[in-house]
C-alpha cells in the first residue's frame, strides 16, 4: 500500500478519555503504509475536554482538526470531513475504534478487487466479537433492519450501520454531496444513494470491539430514525439523488 494515498474521517463527540490515544494509533498505522495520508478529525460539538485533546496533537501528526461547536450528529461532521478530503481512498471510522484501524489491509485489497465501496459488517461469516454489544444497541440495531427493508427497501447490504467505510474517491465525492441526514440513519441514506449510483459494495467480517459507553439515546433515537427514513424515500421521490 506503500504507492497509495489515504484520507481517514475522524468523527468525535465527548471522546476526552481516549482520543490522543486512539489517534496516536491510527497515525502509527497510517505511517508505515501509505506513502500519503491525511487525518481529519471532525468535533461534533463536544461538551468535553475532546477538542482540547486533539489540540494537543494536531501539529505532531499533522491532523486537520474541523470543530463544531454545536452538536448535530455524526452524518454531518463525517460529510464535512469526507468533502474537505484530497486522497484517492476514503474513509471514516468511529473514534473509540470499536473497529480497530488494523482491520483496514483487507479493506484496501477489495478496492483493487473492483469494488467501489467495502464497509465493515456484523451479519456476514467471519465476524469476531471482543466485547459483546450491549443490549439496549442490539435492541435498536435489530428494529432499524426492520424498518430499513420495510420502508427504503434495502436488501443487497446486511449491516448498513457499521462506523468503518472505505470508499474510492470517485465514489465518495458523487455520494456524499447528495446527503441529509445528520444522525442514526445517515448511513442508510449513503447505501441507498450508493445503490443508486450502482456503485460496487463488499461487505467485510470485523474483530469487533463494542464500546462500554454508548451515544445511543434511548427516547429519541427511535423515532429520529423512523423520520429519517421517511426522509430518505420522500428524497428520492423528490429528485434528490439524481444526477440532473
Amino acid at each position: 500500500m506503500e504507492n497509495r494515498s489515504i484520507t481517514v474521517v475522524i468523527p468525535c463527540f465527548n471522546e476526552e478519555k481516549t482520543i490522543k490515544k486512539n489517534l496516536m494509533r491510527i497515525y502509527n498505522y497510517l505511517k508505515g503504509r501509505f506513502g500519503v495520508f491525511e487525518m481529519i478529525v471532525v468535533n461534533d460539538g463536544s461538551a468535553d475536554r475532546t477538542l482540547k485533546e486533539v489540540k494537543k496533537i494536531q501539529d505532531e501528526l499533522h491532523l486537520r482538526v474541523i470543530d463544531n461547536s454545536v452538536n448535530e450528529g455524526k452524518g454531518k461532521v463525517v460529510r464535512q470531513g469526507i468533502l474537505e478530503s484530497s486522497c484517492e481512498i476514503v474513509m471514516f471510522l468511529d473514534a473509540d475504534l470499536g473497529i480497530p484501524i488494523e482491520e483496514l489491509e483487507k479493506f484496501v485489497g477489495e478496492l483493487d478487487n473492483g469494488y467501489d465501496i467495502v464497509i465493515a459488517s456484523r451479519f456476514v461469516p467471519g465476524l469476531r466479537i471482543v466485547r459483546p454489544v450491549l443490549w439496549h444497541r442490539r435492541f435498536m440495531e435489530k428494529i432499524f433492519r426492520l424498518l430499513r427493508i420495510v420502508i427504503i427497501n434495502i436488501r443487497n447490504v446486511k449491516d448498513t450501520q457499521c462506523g468503518f467505510k472505505v470508499f474510492r474517491r470517485e465514489a465518495a465525492m458523487k455520494i456524499f454531496p447528495k446527503l441529509t441526514v445528520k444522525r442514526f440513519a445517515f448511513d442508510a441514506e449513503l447505501i441507498y444513494v450508493a445503490n443508486k449510483c450502482k456503485f460496487r459494495i463488499k461487505e467485510l467480517p470485523i474483530s469487533l470491539q463494542n464500546p462500554p459507553n454508548s451515544h445511543v439515546r434511548l427516547a429519541r433515537d427511535p423515532l429520529n430514525m423512523i423520520r429519517d427514513l421517511v426522509r430518505i424515500r420522500i428524497n428520492d421521490g423528490r429528485g434528490r439523488y439524481s444526477d440532473q
